[in-house]
C-alpha cells in the first residue's frame, strides 16, 4: 500500500558527522592546550581549553539528544 504522506524526511545523510566533529574537536583542543601549556602560554591554553570544551559539550548534548529519538 502506497502512503500519501508529503512530509520530507528531516534526518542528515550523514548521521554521525556530528559525533565526528566533536570528537575531532575534542582531541584537537587537546593537543594544542598541551602544546601551548608545554610553550609557557598560559593564557592562550586557557582561552582554546575553553572554547574547545564549550565546542565538545555542546555538540555532545546534541549527540546525545538525537540518538534518544
Amino acid at each position: 500500500m502506497t502512503t500519501i504522506d508529503r512530509t520530507p524526511n528531516d534526518l542528515p545523510r550523514h548521521p554521525n558527522l556530528l559525533a565526528w566533529v566533536t570528537t575531532l574537536t575534542a582531541l584537537v583542543s587537546i593537543v594544542a592546550v598541551v602544546v601551548l601549556a608545554l610553550t609557557h602560554n598560559t593564557e592562550a591554553a586557557t582561552a582554546v581549553g575553553t572554547i574547545g570544551g564549550t565546542v565538545t559539550a555542546l555538540g555532545g548534548s546534541r549527540v546525545n539528544l538525537r540518538n534518544r529519538r
